[in-house]
């Protein structure tokens, strides 16, 4: 069945009018995402199902959002993280629609009616590779996914300490991992880390995912944790500048 739905995708991959999305799915869209910029990419049809690919984003946040079209409940969000990555896939058919999903941003399709630009850097958010070029070299730990929910995952089975964000010490990483409800609204999570001066720093994608101060930290806090939540994690450090090994817990089965 696996391979089976896997060439029915990639045979139906932009099946639907690309370029602008339908109106329905636009005024969905706009009640689901109030906040942000989005960025319609086009649609792959599944059985009994059509999916809809977007990006996304918020402030200095961005992120990727899977919309499902059906004849019976009309359109609901199925999926919205800073990656596609961390979406599940805990069975064949939902990993299939993740593959399918993101080949279509990167313009991998059988489109006989010519290619379609892929997305740049400008369209995606690589948070976890940001967050490894500081963990690596300190910590020599390394996340496995540029998803918001991988990277909690990840740290949860890390050796690391959990620490309260309001008391978070220099070096920690809060993580608060994207949330979304089916008719909306979406919320691109984030990761950031606190500096020695007791401010959060992060990768800022729309200045090519440079390092920036972003607020005190609890200034942050405050502005951040009525609709947030936060989760705060501080790896141990590496016994020696020689000991290069990458140590990880396994993550569990996702459910």
């Amino acid at each position: 069945m696996f391979v089976t739905l896997l060439i029915s995708l990639t045979w139906l991959l932009v099946s639907f009018a690309r370029g602008e999305a339908p109106a329905a799915l636009v005024m969905f869209i706009q009640r689901a995402v109030p906040d942000g910029e989005i960025r319609y990419w086009g649609a792959f049809a599944a059985p009994q199902s059509s999916y809809h690919v977007f990006t996304l984003q918020e402030a200095e946040r961005k992120g990727v959002l899977l919309v499902r079209q059906t004849s019976n409940t009309g359109f609901e969000v199925v999926g919205a993280d800073t990656s596609f990555d961390s979406f599940p896939s805990e069975t064949d058919e939902k990993e299939t629609i993740v593959v399918a999903a993101d080949r279509l941003l990167n313009g991998e399709h059988s489109d006989p009616l010519g290619t379609r630009k892929a997305a740049s850097a400008d369209d995606v958010c690589p948070l976890g590779a940001s967050l490894n070029m500081l963990l690596i070299p300190i910590a020599g730990f390394a996340l496995s996914s540029n998803g918001t929910l991988g990277i909690l995952r990840d740290l949860q089975h890390a050796d690391a300490f959990p620490v309260d964000p309001e008391r978070a010490p220099p070096g920690s990483i809060l993580v608060c991992p994207s949330r979304f409800a089916a008719q909306g609204p979406v919320i691109i999570g984030f990761a950031f880390v606190v500096g020695p001066d007791r401010c959060v720093y992060g990768p800022d994608y729309r200045q090519g995912g440079a390092w920036h101060r972003v607020a005190p930290l609890r200034e942050w806090l405050r502005a951040n944790q009525t609709r947030s939540d936060i989760r705060g994690f501080l790896l141990r450090a590496k016994e020696n500048n020689q000991d290069r090994d990458i140590r990880r817990k396994p993550s569990p089965p996702q459910h």
